[in-house]
């Protein structure tokens, strides 16, 4: 645990506080109603919680957790990948502005209504594009059996991007997360020639 930390550790604190919140979850069903995000927001942190939590309210306990599974498939591999080639200050740049991003989307999406959504899917969706554009340069270097998990796995996510699989807001939310990334790719690079002047 201390070498994942110190290897990748805005991916391990992620991972963390996403278990940490699910357990709770399990326990305390009000999570929901505390930390979700709320198109009628009561709390100005739930902007943030929001996408920490997962499951749904009033949803069976199991839903939770295959939520959250899911989302580990996205953000452990391509997210160490990320930030083993990108750094761990650019992948915290990724991993807000997917957060702000998504919130900001669920917000014009859902404005006015009461509802709730819970995930980390955005972020998730941001670490599967910037994981596949940074193993470009390693991609040759993965053994058959590296290439057939990240094939499974992208193939897996560009399926859960279809909205008759998961819905039309979840489908923005998903691309949310691709546009940040791509956001931040490009204005770091564009930050980085800058600098090379």
């Amino acid at each position: 645990m201390k070498n994942l930390l110190k290897s990748y550790p805005v991916v391990t604190a992620l991972t963390l506080v996403c278990l940490l919140l699910a357990v709770a979850t399990s326990f305390y069903q009000g999570m929901y109603d505390l930390f979700a995000f709320h198109s009628k927001p009561v709390y100005l942190w739930q902007y943030i919680s929001g996408t920490f939590m997962h499951g749904s309210k009033g949803a069976p306990l199991w839903f939770l957790w295959v939520h959250l599974f899911m989302n580990y498939l996205m953000i452990l591999p391509f997210g160490c990948v990320l930030e083993a080639k990108a750094g761990s200050k650019n992948t915290f740049i990724v991993f807000v502005a997917a957060m702000v991003l998504s919130s900001i989307t669920f917000q014009v999406l859902l404005y006015g209504q009461d509802e709730l959504a819970c995930g980390i899917s955005a972020v998730g969706y941001a670490f599967v594009a910037g994981g596949i554009v940074n193993m470009r340069d390693s991609w040759k270097t993965y053994s058959p059996k590296i290439h057939a998990l990240y094939f499974i796995l992208g193939t897996l996510a560009v399926i859960m991007l279809l909205p008759m699989i998961t819905g039309w807001i979840s489908t923005c939310l998903h691309l949310s997360g691709i546009v940040s990334y791509f956001a931040v790719h490009f204005i770091t690079r564009g930050f980085g020639t800058k600098a090379q002047r």
